[in-house]
């Protein structure tokens, strides 16, 4: 089913709008919440509670297109998730790529002084001037939340080859951002 007709149908408050959205987003949700979580159980929670947002949010909103809106609901509910239960002390499977990219992103003491749409752009601008092969990899790691290893096997590469690639893309993108007047060392 086509985007458009699922937007239709929740748009409608059609009965099968959930069951479509499942048959489409349901699998790709489910991944992303689990690389977050690490717990097949917390995934597939957020996973209700985002078709749950999708249904409260459409209408009056419209998102087009579609699949980012439905993957970005999913993270932001995953990663409240993983907030939470970081406060009770638990989970840590996503964690790992988060460090990785704390040498290259702007902490809280720039807060006031970046914002993050900001910031998200010009991580988007420095992505563009990349090959494919490199954006598919730094947005399947840090984005989706995919294991190293996992992400290097969608890319075509060894670990250890993506590794050294990923290492490189946080360093080019340091300097991009110090040169953006984004990130101070």
């Amino acid at each position: 089913m086509e985007d458009n007709e699922i937007l239709d149908l929740l748009w409608n408050r059609a009965e099968g709008a959930l069951d479509a959205l499942e048959r489409k987003y349901g699998k790709l949700l489910h991944r992303i919440a689990y690389n977050i979580l690490g717990r097949d159980e917390d995934a597939q929670e957020c996973v209700n509670d985002t078709y749950l947002a999708l249904w409260e949010a459409i209408p009056p909103q419209r998102p087009e297109p579609l699949c980012p809106y439905v993957c970005r609901t999913g993270r932001y509910i995953a990663l409240n998730r993983l907030r939470s239960d970081r406060a009770q002390k638990r989970g840590e499977g996503y964690d790992l790529s988060l460090e990785e990219l704390a040498g290259c992103i702007p902490g809280p003491c720039l807060e006031n002084t970046v914002s993050a749409r900001a910031l998200a752009q010009a991580i988007d601008s420095f992505l563009d001037g990349q090959t494919k092969e490199n954006r598919v990899l730094f947005v399947r790691r840090y984005w989706f939340g995919d294991s190293l290893q996992e992400a290097a096997k969608i890319v075509g590469m060894r670990p250890n080859t993506a590794a050294v690639r990923l290492h490189r893309l946080r360093e080019k993108l340091k300097e991009y951002l110090i040169k953006e007047a984004l990130y101070e060392e």
